[in-house]
């Protein structure tokens, strides 16, 4: 690193130490006094250390200086370091700091050496003149205080350390050495040279001295607060030289020990101000037969206005005290009639009931035996499988899941570990796939992996044995999805299962209770007198407070049409409420409320009218492939359960849908097919089975993911069963 390197670098630590104050500092305390938050400005101080400085000198001589010195080596030498400082924070993990005061580098460098067959003489009466080995000191004895310049970053660790990194340029303010050789031993001898025991005493300036003395700063200090401005910060430094004290080879690290203390300067957050206007508004109602319109005419108005300082925060208010007079038009009293109608327009007696009949029901969910992964990936987690932990496994219960699709499909890991528990010789094969496109190409390894990740569940959550899981992979499944469109790649990323015994597999049924609405749709007839100036109505229905239907619309109403087995139907044996409310261009309103009974019948209530009930129950065949009307062994089985359940007077509906993809048209013709399909196989006859082939018109479920999309491709049977 060259010299004019150096200074630009301690020139760009300098300029960021002093821009600091131009960065916003995150470090602020609540004041106690105050309550107002302060955001530190900089700091303040001192410091005073001692400074141990390690001389390392491969030299025996400074230039022009004679001496006999082979060469000097390592010393060291305790003096003073004090000065001031200045801090600025930046962020609250980071300050910069600008130092300036006194240090040195001052050592005093010695060796010891014998010399062999060196003229001396005999310090006696008469000095006599030999040759003998003597054993002599050297030593240089150097001063260089400094003026230093000590620019830093530091970096806050464990809420109160902080590190320092930076550059110490120093000034040499004083140069001097002092240099001598004396003979130490034997005793009683001096130099031949000179009669003494001392030679090559030398003092003076230090030759070749660099003016500038650069220096790495690195540090660590702690932070020790003494009162609420003023910190003491015991703190050790150490600095590696740049480039030698002179021209010789002659190095000067520091060591030092020492402290700061700190003033803090802080600055007061400006406040942050909240407006808020208050409205004292009184209103004073007014007839008048003579107003055509209904206006609010304002009498008086009185505006003042406060302050109050809490905290950070300044709240200015401003109150508007308003006076006013509401002037009111002619009344508007229209008569109002309400007259419930029956759904072909007869009219009902009177206010007529509603029942809300009890149905039992049985409904049986397939499980779809695929899970299906994200692009590259074997992680359960993408699968949206629902998992749980090993102690959770004792209370799940196929029966505790919703009557809801998805939720059963998504405990399909669960219920397949219960059941398999249940039958402990049951066994299954996981075979893991790919859509051998992109990173999936011909990825094997990605198979087994994603049928591995599936063994591990059962086996680690559900402590399965290993033995009756197999594994197997291959590149596409054995009947893939289309491979050319993009939910038919989604969909080949998977893993297929299969059982040993049927029962692994078998649907997912419920025993529940169902409620409909008789009649299932009302007209309400209005009549209006009086009522010329109307210009629009609006109606609500609800039974305790829950709205079951709402409707609005311009002119006189007439006929109003409310559908009782919508998505908010009647529940509760509770008399509903029928609100009407009629406006004219004024604003006036008119309002009608009625009420109709409601009469709840329980299942247990209609066998002791001796009126009997049904038992409906609903069966979805499992997946049928993709763009397939066969029935698989799986809905064979279903198949077999549904024949077993129709009754002579039973009354069947087939339902036929499929997924998004493909034309309508042919979605239907084969939904058409797989209710032929699935009516062929029941064998009931003609007269009990109704066909209905929805396709893709309606999709019963979303077909964004690949499961909604796989059980959209089914046949819903509903077997009705009157029950005497």
């Amino acid at each position: 690193m060259t010299h004019s390197m150096i200074m630009r670098l301690l020139v760009v630590v300098s300029l960021c130490a002093a821009s600091a104050g131009l960065t916003h500092s995150q470090e602020v305390r609540l004041n106690p006094e105050t309550g107002s938050r302060e955001t530190l400005r900089f700091h303040v101080g001192a410091y005073g250390a001692l400074s141990i400085n390690l001389h390392a000198a491969n030299f025996g001589a400074l230039p022009g200086t004679p001496s006999c010195c082979p060469e000097f080596g390592k010393a060291a030498l305790v003096t003073p370091a004090f000065g001031g400082l200045f801090e600025m924070p930046i962020t609250d993990t980071w300050r910069a700091q600008v130092r300036l005061g006194y240090s040195a580098l001052s050592g005093l460098l010695t060796d010891k050496r014998v010399i062999g067959n060196e003229p001396v003489f005999d310090d006696g009466p008469v000095p006599i003149a030999t040759r003998k080995d003597i054993e002599v000191d050297y030593s240089l004895d150097a001063s260089l205080p400094l003026v230093v310049l000590e620019p830093a970053a530091a970096y806050k660790v464990l809420d109160l350390f902080w590190l320092y990194a930076g550059a110490r340029a120093g000034y040499v303010i004083g140069n001097s050495f002092a240099q001598r050789e004396d003979l130490v031993s034997p005793d009683g001898l001096v130099f031949a040279e000179n009669g003494t025991t001392a030679r090559n005493v030398v003092s003076g300036e230090i030759p070749e001295v660099r003016p500038f003395q650069l220096h790495v700063a690195l540090g660590l200090g702690y932070e020790l607060n003494v009162s609420n401005d003023v910190m003491l910060a015991p703190e050790v430094r150490y600095f590696v030289p740049v480039h030698p004290v002179s021209s010789v080879d002659w190095t000067v690290q520091s060591f030092q020990l020492g402290a700061s203390i700190r003033y803090s300067l802080w600055r007061p957050v400006d406040p942050t101000v909240i407006f808020d206007t208050i409205y004292v508004r009184d209103t004073i109602i007014v007839e008048r037969s003579s107003s055509a319109d209904e206006r609010v005419v304002l009498v008086s108005s009185d505006r003042s206005e406060s302050r109050n300082r809490e905290g950070d925060y300044e709240y200015r208010t401003v109150t508007i005290k308003e006076q006013y007079n509401k002037e009111i038009p002619r009344s508007f009293n229209p008569t109002l009639t309400l007259k419930p109608l029956n759904a072909d327009g007869s009219e009902r007696l009177g206010i007529d009931i509603i029942v809300i009949r009890e149905t039992d029901v049985v409904e049986s969910y397939p499980l779809l035996p695929q899970v299906f992964f994200d692009d590259g990936s074997s992680d359960l987690g993408t699968s949206r499988m629902q998992r749980i932990d090993p102690s959770s496994t004792r209370d799940f219960r196929t029966t505790d899941l919703s009557r809801d699709q998805f939720d059963v499909y998504y405990n399909l890991l669960n219920i397949i570990g219960e059941r398999m528990r249940r039958i402990p010789t049951a066994k299954i094969s996981l075979t893991g796939a790919v859509n051998n496109l992109g990173v999936e190409k011909n990825n094997r390894t990605l198979s087994q992996a994603r049928a591995e990740a599936i063994r591990t569940y059962l086996v680690d959550v559900w402590g399965i044995d290993k033995s009756r899981i197999s594994v197997n992979a291959r590149i596409l499944p054995e009947k893939h999805a289309n491979v050319e469109s993009e939910d038919g790649r989604v969909e080949n990323r998977r893993v297929d299962i299969a059982a040993s015994d049927p029962a692994i597999l078998e649907t997912v049924e419920f025993r529940d209770r169902d409620r409909s609405v008789d009649p299932k749709e009302i007209i309400f007839a209005v009549s209006v007198e009086g009522g010329e100036d109307i210009v629009g109505w609006d109606i609500d229905v609800a039974q305790r407070g829950i709205n079951l239907y709402k409707d609005e619309g311009l002119g006189i109403p007439k006929e109003i049409v409310w559908k009782t087995e919508g998505e908010r139907r009647p529940k509760l044996e509770e008399p509903i409420a029928v609100n009407l409310n009629v406006r004219n261009d004024k604003g006036q309103r008119k309002n009608l409320t009625d009420a109709i009974p409601v009469e709840l019948i329980t299942v247990q209530k209609a066998k002791g009218m001796q009126e009997g009930g049904k038992l409906i129950e609903r069966y979805s065949l499992i997946v049928f492939d993709y763009n397939s009307a066969k029935l698989n062994e799986s809905n064979q089985r279903v198949m077999d359960i549904v024949r077993s359940r129709v009754q002579p007077d039973s009354k069947v509906r087939i339902m036929g849908f499929a997924d998004r993809t493909g034309d309508p048209e042919y979605n239907r013709k084969l939904a058409t097919r797989r209710c032929e399909e699935a009516k062929n196989v029941l064998a009931v006859r003609d007269d009990q089975v109704t066909i209905e082939p929805v396709g893709s018109d309606r999709l019963i479920y979303t077909n964004d993911v690949p499961e909604g999309r796989s059980y959209c491709r089914t046949v819903q049977i509903e077997v009705e069963t009157p029950i005497r």
